[in-house]
């Protein structure tokens, strides 16, 4: 599984997941800290990514999209 950690997240989290041997990356690795959630729903689902963020607007992103991933 890999995860994309959004940009209200810690990119401390996301050093300390991928040395516990996660595939993770942060938003901030991809140049997309300031991006808006679109385009980071698109990128995840592009890149095969589960994001994980403390934000709301994903599950409302898959529900107008009727969309299955990014999870």
């Amino acid at each position: 599984m890999r995860l994309l950690l959004d940009a209200n997240l810690s990119l401390r989290l996301a050093t300390s997941l991928s040395a516990a041997g996660y595939d993770v990356v942060h938003v901030g690795d991809l140049d997309l800290l300031a991006a808006p959630d679109s385009v980071i729903f698109d990128r995840a689902v592009a890149d095969g990514y589960v994001v994980v963020t403390a934000d709301t607007d994903f599950s409302m992103l898959l529900a107008l999209r009727r969309a299955s991933a990014p999870r």
